[in-house]
Parts: structure tokens; C-alpha cells; sequence
């Protein structure tokens, strides 16, 4: 019995703790993104955090949090950073 309550908060530690170990190539500030050779998958507060709008949709975003989601459009962010990867790995700048 002690075995398997051990293994259920195992279990559910493993797949409920936060992500911090994405790594991304590219981190750009939300003012100046390259939407056609970089997608974004994350947004960063900043400092300050700030107001944004993805996908047409406005966002407040507080200091030093993020928000995962695929990014389309951006208008606004300043203070906001974009964090990403190029979309062609293959044939793309080798200065990353």
C-alpha cells in the first residue's frame, strides 16, 4: 500500500511540475519580429511586463512570466520578448 501511494505522487509530480527546460534559438523583442523566417512559441514579460497584442487577441502579460502559444500575429509589446526557432533548421544562418 505504501509502495503504491509512493508511485501515485511519483507519477503525478512527474506530469504536473512546470516546464523549465525549453530551449529556444531565437529571442527577439515583440516590437521587431520576423514572422516569415522565425516562428514564436513564447512570450516574455520582461522587467515590467506589458500589453500585447497575439493573434489579434490583447494580452496583459506580467513581469517575468510567460505565456506558451503559437504566434501568428504581433502588434505592440513593448517590453515584451519573443522567444523562438528559425523555420527552415536546414538551410538557414549557421549564426543562430
Amino acid at each position: 500500500m505504501v509502495l503504491f501511494l509512493f508511485l501515485a505522487i511519483f507519477i503525478r509530480k512527474q506530469f504536473t511540475m512546470a516546464r523549465n527546460n525549453d530551449i529556444y534559438s531565437i529571442i527577439v523583442p515583440a516590437t521587431a519580429p520576423n514572422l516569415t523566417a522565425h516562428t514564436y512559441t513564447e512570450i516574455y514579460g520582461g522587467d515590467a511586463g506589458c500589453t500585447i497584442a497575439i493573434n489579434g487577441v490583447v494580452i496583459d502579460i506580467g513581469a517575468a512570466s510567460s505565456i506558451n502559444l503559437h504566434i501568428r500575429t504581433v502588434s505592440g509589446g513593448t517590453g515584451c520578448y519573443l522567444l523562438g526557432d528559425p523555420i527552415n533548421v536546414y538551410t538557414g544562418s549557421p549564426n543562430v
